[in-house]
Protein backbone atom coordinates (compact mmCIF):
# COMPACT_ATOMS: atom_id res chain seq x y z
CA UNK A 1 0.00 0.00 0.00
CA UNK A 2 0.92 3.72 -0.54
CA UNK A 3 0.71 6.47 2.03
CA UNK A 4 -0.69 9.88 0.38
CA UNK A 5 0.22 12.74 1.84
CA UNK A 6 -0.05 16.56 1.29
CA UNK A 7 1.81 19.08 -0.37
CA UNK A 8 2.02 23.03 -0.07
CA UNK A 9 3.04 25.28 -3.20
CA UNK A 10 4.79 27.42 -1.38
CA UNK A 11 4.34 30.45 -3.59
CA UNK A 12 0.96 29.52 -4.95
CA UNK A 13 -0.41 28.16 -1.49
CA UNK A 14 -1.91 25.37 -3.76
CA UNK A 15 -2.03 21.75 -2.24
CA UNK A 16 -1.80 18.89 -3.54
CA UNK A 17 -2.14 15.08 -2.91
CA UNK A 18 1.39 12.70 -3.06
CA UNK A 19 1.48 9.58 -3.35
CA UNK A 20 4.45 7.81 -1.22
CA UNK A 21 5.16 4.44 -2.42
CA UNK A 22 6.05 1.96 0.92
CA UNK A 23 8.94 -0.51 0.28
CA UNK A 24 9.27 -4.00 2.00
CA UNK A 25 12.52 -3.83 2.41
CA UNK A 26 14.60 -6.54 1.03
CA UNK A 27 11.56 -8.20 -0.56
CA UNK A 28 11.20 -5.68 -3.12
CA UNK A 29 14.96 -6.51 -4.17
CA UNK A 30 14.62 -10.54 -4.38
CA UNK A 31 13.08 -12.27 -6.99
CA UNK A 32 10.27 -13.81 -6.35
CA UNK A 33 11.67 -17.16 -7.12
CA UNK A 34 13.73 -16.81 -3.72
CA UNK A 35 11.92 -15.24 -1.33
CA UNK A 36 11.40 -19.29 -0.04
CA UNK A 37 14.90 -18.81 0.27
CA UNK A 38 14.91 -15.18 2.18
CA UNK A 39 12.35 -16.50 4.34
CA UNK A 40 15.05 -19.06 6.10
CA UNK A 41 17.76 -16.53 6.29
CA UNK A 42 15.48 -13.64 7.85
CA UNK A 43 15.27 -16.41 10.66
CA UNK A 44 19.11 -17.02 10.47
CA UNK A 45 21.16 -15.63 13.01
CA UNK A 46 25.03 -16.87 12.25
CA UNK A 47 26.40 -18.13 8.91
CA UNK A 48 28.37 -20.86 10.63
CA UNK A 49 26.78 -24.09 9.01
CA UNK A 50 27.52 -26.13 12.30
CA UNK A 51 25.27 -23.39 14.06
CA UNK A 52 22.43 -23.73 11.16
CA UNK A 53 19.36 -25.74 11.60
CA UNK A 54 18.98 -29.07 9.11
CA UNK A 55 16.54 -27.40 6.86
CA UNK A 56 18.90 -23.77 6.82
CA UNK A 57 21.86 -25.76 5.81
CA UNK A 58 19.78 -27.95 3.55
CA UNK A 59 18.13 -25.24 1.44
CA UNK A 60 21.48 -23.17 1.05
CA UNK A 61 22.71 -26.53 -0.10
CA UNK A 62 20.12 -26.69 -2.91
CA UNK A 63 21.35 -23.00 -4.28
CA UNK A 64 24.75 -24.34 -4.73
CA UNK A 65 25.55 -25.69 -8.32
CA UNK A 66 27.48 -28.74 -8.24
CA UNK A 67 29.46 -30.77 -11.16
CA UNK A 68 27.41 -33.49 -12.76
CA UNK A 69 28.39 -37.13 -13.96
CA UNK A 70 29.06 -36.82 -17.47
CA UNK A 71 30.12 -32.87 -17.53
CA UNK A 72 27.25 -29.66 -16.98
CA UNK A 73 25.54 -29.14 -13.26
CA UNK A 74 23.00 -30.16 -11.02
CA UNK A 75 21.69 -28.66 -7.87
CA UNK A 76 20.24 -30.73 -5.10
CA UNK A 77 17.28 -31.75 -4.29
CA UNK A 78 16.32 -31.47 -0.32
CA UNK A 79 16.19 -34.52 0.60
CA UNK A 80 19.48 -34.82 -1.07
CA UNK A 81 20.82 -31.92 0.58
CA UNK A 82 19.51 -33.37 4.15
CA UNK A 83 21.63 -36.35 3.93
CA UNK A 84 24.51 -34.43 2.36
CA UNK A 85 24.43 -31.83 5.55
CA UNK A 86 24.10 -34.90 7.93
CA UNK A 87 27.05 -36.97 6.86
CA UNK A 88 29.47 -33.94 6.71
CA UNK A 89 28.82 -33.00 10.72
CA UNK A 90 29.83 -36.19 11.26
CA UNK A 91 32.51 -36.29 9.61
CA UNK A 92 33.42 -32.33 11.21
CA UNK A 93 33.58 -31.33 7.18
CA UNK A 94 32.15 -28.32 5.85
CA UNK A 95 29.37 -29.19 2.89
CA UNK A 96 29.97 -25.74 1.72
CA UNK A 97 33.83 -26.12 0.55
CA UNK A 98 35.98 -28.30 -1.62
CA UNK A 99 36.97 -30.73 0.93
CA UNK A 100 33.99 -33.06 0.00
CA UNK A 101 31.08 -33.65 -2.91
CA UNK A 102 27.86 -35.57 -3.55
CA UNK A 103 27.25 -38.79 -5.24
CA UNK A 104 23.53 -38.55 -6.17
CA UNK A 105 23.79 -41.63 -7.54
CA UNK A 106 24.94 -43.38 -4.08
CA UNK A 107 23.80 -41.11 -2.40
CA UNK A 108 27.08 -41.15 -0.60
CA UNK A 109 29.49 -38.32 0.29
CA UNK A 110 32.96 -38.46 -0.74
CA UNK A 111 35.83 -36.59 0.50
CA UNK A 112 38.44 -35.08 -1.77
CA UNK A 113 42.53 -35.33 -1.00
CA UNK A 114 41.71 -31.54 1.13
CA UNK A 115 39.21 -33.16 2.59
CA UNK A 116 40.73 -36.17 3.68
CA UNK A 117 44.03 -34.26 4.89
CA UNK A 118 41.55 -31.75 7.11
CA UNK A 119 39.99 -35.20 8.74
CA UNK A 120 43.55 -36.18 9.60
CA UNK A 121 43.62 -32.73 11.60
CA UNK A 122 40.45 -33.21 12.97
CA UNK A 123 41.28 -36.48 13.86
CA UNK A 124 44.82 -35.39 15.48
CA UNK A 125 46.73 -37.82 13.57
CA UNK A 126 49.99 -36.45 12.48
CA UNK A 127 51.69 -37.55 9.13
CA UNK A 128 54.67 -36.62 7.68
CA UNK A 129 55.02 -35.03 3.73
CA UNK A 130 54.89 -37.36 1.10
CA UNK A 131 57.43 -38.79 -0.80
CA UNK A 132 57.18 -39.56 -4.58
CA UNK A 133 59.54 -42.07 -6.14
CA UNK A 134 58.51 -42.70 -10.43
CA UNK A 135 58.33 -46.35 -11.55
CA UNK A 136 57.72 -47.82 -14.46
CA UNK A 137 57.30 -51.42 -15.99
CA UNK A 138 56.94 -52.90 -19.39
CA UNK A 139 53.42 -53.57 -20.37
CA UNK A 140 54.31 -57.24 -20.98
CA UNK A 141 55.13 -57.70 -17.16
CA UNK A 142 51.83 -56.44 -16.07
CA UNK A 143 49.25 -59.35 -14.76
CA UNK A 144 46.34 -57.59 -15.89
CA UNK A 145 46.14 -54.71 -18.63
CA UNK A 146 42.82 -52.75 -17.64
CA UNK A 147 40.76 -51.14 -20.02
CA UNK A 148 42.36 -48.30 -19.00
CA UNK A 149 45.77 -49.82 -19.52
CA UNK A 150 44.67 -50.19 -22.88
CA UNK A 151 43.25 -47.06 -23.87
CA UNK A 152 47.23 -45.56 -22.32
CA UNK A 153 48.67 -47.98 -24.85
CA UNK A 154 46.95 -46.96 -27.93
CA UNK A 155 47.45 -42.97 -26.57
CA UNK A 156 50.92 -43.63 -26.74
CA UNK A 157 52.39 -44.27 -23.69
CA UNK A 158 55.07 -47.32 -24.16
CA UNK A 159 55.22 -48.65 -20.34
CA UNK A 160 52.42 -48.58 -17.76
CA UNK A 161 54.09 -45.80 -15.44
CA UNK A 162 53.49 -45.50 -11.81
CA UNK A 163 54.45 -43.67 -8.57
CA UNK A 164 55.36 -44.61 -5.09
CA UNK A 165 53.94 -42.64 -2.45
CA UNK A 166 55.09 -42.61 1.22
CA UNK A 167 54.45 -41.14 4.22
CA UNK A 168 55.21 -41.06 7.86
CA UNK A 169 52.57 -41.72 10.59
CA UNK A 170 52.30 -40.84 13.64
CA UNK A 171 55.69 -40.25 16.19
CA UNK A 172 58.41 -39.74 14.23
CA UNK A 173 60.45 -41.98 16.61
CA UNK A 174 58.73 -45.04 15.84
CA UNK A 175 59.54 -44.84 11.88
CA UNK A 176 56.33 -46.30 10.77
CA UNK A 177 54.97 -45.34 7.55
CA UNK A 178 52.52 -45.98 4.92
CA UNK A 179 52.92 -46.21 1.26
CA UNK A 180 50.91 -46.49 -2.05
CA UNK A 181 51.74 -47.22 -5.46
CA UNK A 182 48.82 -45.27 -8.38
CA UNK A 183 49.33 -46.96 -11.99
CA UNK A 184 48.70 -46.17 -14.46
CA UNK A 185 47.38 -49.32 -15.51
CA UNK A 186 44.48 -48.48 -12.50
CA UNK A 187 43.86 -45.21 -12.41
CA UNK A 188 44.57 -44.10 -15.97
CA UNK A 189 40.77 -41.85 -17.57
CA UNK A 190 41.58 -41.55 -21.08
CA UNK A 191 38.59 -38.77 -21.46
CA UNK A 192 40.56 -36.51 -19.21
CA UNK A 193 43.37 -34.47 -20.79
CA UNK A 194 44.38 -33.68 -17.68
CA UNK A 195 45.54 -37.55 -17.12
CA UNK A 196 46.35 -37.36 -20.46
CA UNK A 197 48.74 -34.48 -20.64
CA UNK A 198 49.65 -34.48 -17.15
CA UNK A 199 49.47 -37.60 -16.02
CA UNK A 200 52.35 -38.48 -13.72
CA UNK A 201 50.93 -35.06 -11.93
CA UNK A 202 47.41 -37.20 -11.22
CA UNK A 203 49.30 -40.10 -10.64
CA UNK A 204 51.02 -38.74 -7.06
CA UNK A 205 47.75 -37.00 -6.37
CA UNK A 206 45.83 -40.84 -6.25
CA UNK A 207 48.62 -42.45 -4.87
CA UNK A 208 48.70 -39.13 -2.25
CA UNK A 209 44.93 -39.63 -1.52
CA UNK A 210 45.15 -43.43 -1.23
CA UNK A 211 47.83 -43.77 0.59
CA UNK A 212 45.73 -41.00 3.36
CA UNK A 213 42.58 -43.26 2.93
CA UNK A 214 44.93 -46.57 4.02
CA UNK A 215 45.85 -44.17 7.41
CA UNK A 216 42.20 -43.24 7.82
CA UNK A 217 41.19 -47.08 7.46
CA UNK A 218 38.45 -45.31 4.82
CA UNK A 219 37.88 -47.56 1.68
CA UNK A 220 38.10 -46.80 -1.62
CA UNK A 221 36.52 -43.52 -3.39
CA UNK A 222 36.21 -41.42 -6.28
CA UNK A 223 38.25 -38.18 -6.83
CA UNK A 224 36.06 -35.35 -8.04
CA UNK A 225 38.98 -34.15 -10.36
CA UNK A 226 38.02 -37.07 -12.19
Amino acid sequence: MSEVIEVVDTKTGEVTETALAKTGGMRDIVKAVDLPLLEVMETMGTLNWRDLKPHQTALLLMQKPMNASGGGQMFLSFRQAILFATRCFELGLSPFSSEVWFDPNRATVNLTLEGKRQLLRNRNIDVGPPSFEELSRDWKDVARVTDAGKDAQKLGFTKDIGIKCRMRVGDPKLAEHVEYIAWLNEWFVPKSPVWVNKSLHMLQTRATEKAISLVLGTGASDMVSD
